[in-house]
């Protein structure tokens, strides 16, 4: 991946666009190509290098990249439709025509190029402080940026679904941005769904910024599911209001490099988060989970734990810091990072670390890397349950932990057939 042409590509289509958009787009442009691409010198990036992405030849999307006509194809590759609204992306551009969206007071969904004044300056404002090298890539490149709104006082969860969905065969820099305003008092919902035909040579490069007023509650589950051949940059910032919570779930079952950043500021005091993550990966896959969590204020609470499933010759980074300011007292802060290894050639670097500025705190972290617990396994083959079997169930339930907090059956069914095949999980354990 040659940054320059991808630069230069997204400066001619900023020529197309409102001043504000283009203005954000030349500025993103000029800050990626002064930082330029990371390198394994890189401190966040000392354990993953993007030799994959130079081998990789792509072209930012344009519009025409949309198969309108295809929507058949569209509609057999989307996961079933789990909440009554969904939003479909379909190589980094939005499809009206695949997504479903009811009527509904309570939500505003825009995109970038349709933005009044206000959400303009609402946007740029949330995206402000991210300068993180591809965040400003993805701006550079935008494929498609929608604005979404919950009105405040929504008390019944509003759910909603977003799917991005990679379908060409040429390399494709897919770069979706979503910017998400959580009203006061409000509950959400949110799925993340990125899925890819079985072959997929392009690059996603995605951000969700996400800004919880006072009060709000707000679920949000990023699953990624791409083709074995593609790659993925995701990143998240999260900004949480007075006694607002955040729930995150991360969870990475595709692609043959996936880095995904997770960046939550708990600004005002009562606010909260949970971050939970997942991979499950084999081959010679790469997955980097990096977080950063905020203290900003006293009397903040985060919890976070992150589970990696490794087999074959894959490798795993999992780093993740709390940060607590100066005078953020009577926070807590709970953290922890669980491995385990299926083969000898897997291979997990997990760093979690604190950095504290304050006297006052409850804060823990810890990491383990471990392999199959062989007690369990034996106690199990003394049940009648062949090796295989056994395996399966105990991988199963270290997952569990967290999966079950995930709304998704199909998620669920994933975890059991890559792992058990077939075979009836649920029965299996009401035997025990």
């Amino acid at each position: 991946m040659d940054l320059e042409p991808l630069l230069n590509a997204g400066e001619r289509a900023a020529g197309e666009e409102q001043a504000w958009l283009k203005g954000w787009r030349l500025e993103a442009a000029e800050s990626a190509r002064s930082t330029g691409l990371p390198t394994l010198k890189t401190e966040d990036w000392k354990y993953t290098s993007l030799g994959a992405l130079s081998k990789k030849s792509v072209r930012p999307t344009v519009a025409d990249d949309l198969p309108h006509a295809d929507l058949t194809r569209v509609r057999d590759l989307l996961p079933p439709l789990v909440t009554p609204r969904r939003l479909v992306f379909v190589n980094g551009v939005l499809s009206e025509q695949a997504s479903d969206l009811p009527s509904d007071h309570n939500l505003t969904i825009t995109r970038f190029a349709d933005l009044s004044e206000t959400q303009q300056r609402a946007v740029k404002n949330a995206t402000q402080n991210d300068d993180a090298v591809f965040s400003q890539l993805n701006a550079a490149t935008l494929s498609e940026g929608v604005y979404i709104e919950i009105a405040d006082d929504v008390a019944e969860v509003l759910e909603l679904s977003v799917v991005f969905l990679a379908l060409h065969e040429e390399g494709l820099l897919r770069a979706p941005r979503l910017a998400v305003f959580t009203g006061r008092n409000s509950r959400v919902r949110i799925i993340e769904e990125y899925i890819s035909a079985q072959h997929d040579p392009g690059i996603t490069n995605a951000v969700t910024d996400l800004h919880l007023e006072d009060g709000a509650e707000l679920w949000h589950h990023r699953i990624q599911e791409e083709a074995l051949d593609s790659a993925q940059i995701g990143r998240i910032n999260a900004v949480v209001g007075r006694d607002a919570h955040f729930h995150s779930d991360s969870v990475v079952f595709g692609g043959a490099l996936t880095r995904v950043d997770i960046a939550v500021k708990l600004a005002e005091r009562g606010a909260e988060c949970t971050l939970n993550g997942l991979f499950a990966v084999e081959g010679s896959q790469h997955v980097d989970h990096h977080t950063v969590i905020e203290h900003c204020v006293g009397y903040t609470h985060s919890r976070e734990l992150y589970r990696g499933i490794l087999d074959e010759q894959s490798r795993g980074v999992f780093n993740g810091k709390v940060v607590v300011r100066q005078d953020a007292q009577r926070i807590t802060a709970e953290q922890a990072s669980n491995n385990l290894l299926l083969s000898r050639e897997a291979e997990i670097d997990t760093k979690p670390e604190l950095e504290i500025y304050a006297d006052d705190v409850s804060c823990a972290h810890g990491a383990t890397v471990g392999e199959l617990d062989q007690d369990a396994l034996f106690y199990l083959r003394s049940r009648g349950i062949s090796m295989a079997e056994a395996r399966a169930l105990l991988i199963y339930a270290f997952a569990e932990k967290v999966i079950e907090a995930i709304p998704l059956d199909h998620v669920r069914n994933h975890i059991e057939q890559r792992f058990i095949g077939h075979q009836d999980l649920s029965e299996t354990l009401r035997q025990f």
